[in-house]
């Protein structure tokens, strides 16, 4: 078929052809019978015509095969408007689909009538997705806001004059109300009035802003609730998006979060849901009482604290949730948390404004908002660092978090710990009375962390910042009470042992430095006693940069060794006190069984004489502390009261066993001399 004129220009120009395509069998073009003879004149001009300097507004088609062309846009006439929003109270609006009018992209319900705007402004101050203080109310299907409201609405009407404008468009609204949501509400009562719901109708019983009784961890919690949406998939449910009060090291404030209610089939009591509306507990002013009550003592944990627990802790990690039982002393503070941990990070919706912090501590430190330098009145741009947090409200503190965030000197981690597990610290202040130690060394020990502690002294280095420290290396054989004298200091200076060994350092030099950078951090932090175990491996491996680092530490530092032989002159002249430790004295051994049975839960059948006895075997302190769990162990199992004779069968297989590995090693060194 030979090719048209009108073809070669639309594939030159890209312009859509004036006539259509089709040809008759001698190569003549049929003319478009849709083009009036004043439309081809037009576009005949602008075809034969010069470029000319004007936007043209065009539309690229498709033909019904799928071949584009270029047509010019046509103003669609727009039919007579009518003032719709002023001539009817209320008007459903279907939004048509701008490509597809024959779809319905939603549909809602416009708010027109003034009387009406008032009234839902006055009635419902807040709903998600919705806004009743602007001049133009619309409201989505499927209009859940309304069916919420609709008793309070309907006790708005009753403050109406009857017969008045205002009181038959709210009669409108209520009337639309009970048509549109007929179903729901008679099988939605009915289930409630057995205390039971479906899972279609669960929406129901949850209005935003009503207070949600949800358990995380086997703990009552208590939220806020801001929305819900059913979630479809392979896990449907009701999606809750709930509020609570916590604390991110820096403000108290609000956090989000969602609780789930898997789909389930059937009808369920509400009171056995995994979240419900409090009104719904079985007793929930009891509820609310308990809340508050741990909320006031949640409250009282804001900032750094040092508490005993004993339970479950959660860790988290990139895996998620882990669970660890730990015993022993914890530091908490969400802030040094946050600092060192910032991938797990979090922070509230401060119940206190920056604006509100800065003019209270204006007040606490009696000036005004400004200082004056050189007689300019500048800005404090630097505020002191503390807490400034006002007390929490009875309803703050019911939906305050169940747990808070700290560090573990026992585990060495930092967890998220139950708050009903924490308790007092317990300082013993009588812990030097129970240290076994030379008194001369035990009277220096004493008066050096006592006075570092109270820093009586103001000694510094000629650097600033240096030599605050005090660092104690503690060398001897084990077991003759090298960390227990930290352990005393601790108890003694009221603060936490942290107790780390050269393994929880590291063997390779760039770990070493970055794990004891953060260590050192940590310590300086809380003002613990560190101590360094078996810091051997630690200075034979250490670098300059480790030796400036215990410099500048400001804390206690207790470095305990077996081989201060191979310390150097650089690392002698940073030790304050060196306190050597000998093989234990008979005396010394008979104080320690007295120290460690004296406080034996359930008493033990011991005379003078048995302690006397005791005494004699040559074992360690360390050693000892092993024969009592052991022989309480036996009693127990015996049902029978802890006595010498058992105390004694334990130390004979001890004295064995130590018997066979000198034997062992003896047996070793004579290969070793006989085969030079």
């Amino acid at each position: 078929m030979a090719r048209t004129k009108q073809t070669a220009r639309r594939s030159a120009g890209g312009r859509a052809p004036r006539r259509s395509d089709s040809s008759l069998p001698n190569g003549d073009v049929v003319e478009n019978p849709h083009l009036d003879g004043e439309t081809d004149a037009k576009l005949k001009a602008i075809e034969e015509g010069e470029m000319r300097a004007e936007l043209k507004h065009i539309d690229k088609k498709f033909t019904d095969k799928g071949q584009a062309f270029y047509a010019e846009t046509v103003e669609e006439e727009i039919p007579e408007q009518v003032n719709w929003w002023s001539k009817f109270a209320l008007c459903i609006v279907r939004h048509m689909h701008p490509s597809n009018p024959a779809f319905v992209q939603k549909i809602s319900l416009q708010v027109n009538s003034q009387h009406l705007k008032d009234i839902l402004k006055d009635t419902i101050e807040h709903f998600p997705g919705v806004s009743f203080q602007t001049k133009e109310i619309t409201i989505d299907k499927p209009y859940r806001v309304l069916f919420h409201y609709r008793h309070e609405l309907e006790a708005a009407g009753e403050q109406l004059e009857e017969g008045s404008e205002a009181a038959n468009h709210l009669d409108l609204l209520l009337d639309f109300i009970n048509e549109e949501f007929k179903d729901t509400i008679e099988e939605s009562d009915n289930l409630r009035e057995q205390g039971l719901m479906s899972y279609p109708h669960l929406w129901t019983i949850f209005k935003p802003g009503c207070t949600i009784y949800a358990p995380v961890f086997g703990q009552a919690r208590a939220f806020t609730l801001d929305n819900y949406a059913y979630e479809c998939g392979d896990f449907p449910g009701l999606n809750l998006q709930v509020e609570y009060v916590d604390f991110d090291g820096e403000d108290l404030g609000t956090r989000s979060t969602t609780r789930k209610i898997s789909a389930f089939s059937g009808a369920e009591r509400i009171s056995d849901l995994s979240a419900f509306p409090l009104d719904w507990h079985q007793d929930p002013e009891a509820v609310k009482s308990d809340l508050v009550a741990r909320g006031r003592r949640w409250e009282q944990h804001a900032g750094m604290h040092f508490c005993s627990y004993t339970g479950v802790a959660l860790e988290y990690t990139g895996c998620g949730i882990s669970r660890y039982n730990t015993d022993g002393r914890v530091v908490v503070d969400i802030k040094t948390y946050h600092r060192l941990n910032a991938d797990y990070a979090f922070t509230v919706a401060a119940f206190k404004s920056d604006e509100d912090k800065l003019s209270k501590r204006r007040q606490i430190n009696g000036r005004d908002d400004y200082d004056e330098v050189d007689g300019v009145e500048t800005l404090d741009l630097i505020p002191e660092e503390e807490l400034e947090l006002d007390p929490l409200t009875d309803d703050q503190c019911m939906l305050a978090n169940a747990m808070v965030r700290g560090f573990s000197f026992a585990e060495k981690r930092w967890f998220d710990f139950f708050l009903d597990k924490l308790s007092s610290p317990d300082w013993n202040p009588d812990c030097f009375d129970q240290l076994v130690l030379p008194a001369a060394q035990k009277d220096v020990v004493r008066a050096l962390v006592s006075t570092h502690a109270q820093s009586s002294l103001g000694f510094d280095d000629i650097v600033k910042g240096k030599g605050k420290g005090l660092i104690l290396v503690l060398h001897g054989p084990p077991g003759v009470g090298k960390t227990l004298t930290a352990e005393t200091v601790a108890e003694f200076c009221k603060r936490p042992l942290y107790m780390v060994s050269s393994g929880d350092l590291g063997t390779d030099s760039s770990t070493l430095d970055s794990r004891l950078s953060r260590i050192l951090d940590m310590a300086s932090t809380w003002k613990a006693v560190l101590l360094i175990d078996e810091a051997d491996v630690f200075l034979e491996r250490r670098s300059l940069h480790d030796m400036q680092l215990l410099e500048y530490y400001e804390g206690i530092l207790f470095l305990t060794s077996n081989r201060v032989a191979t310390f150097d002159d650089a690392f002698k002249s940073r030790i304050h006190v060196p306190l050597k430790y000998n093989d234990l004295t008979v005396d010394a051994r008979e104080k320690i069984w007295r120290n460690f049975l004296g406080k034996l839960e359930g008493g033990v059948d011991i005379d003078e004489g048995d302690y006397q006895a005791l005494a004699q075997a040559n074992i360690n302190g360390r050693q000892i502390k092993n024969v009592i769990r052991t022989a309480k162990s036996l009693a127990q199992f015996h049902g029978e009261k802890l006595d010498r004779s058992k105390l004694e069968q334990v130390i004979k297989i001890q004295e064995e066993f130590e018997q066979e590995l000198d034997g062992v090693a003896n047996g070793v060194d004579g290969q070793m001399v006989n085969g030079h």
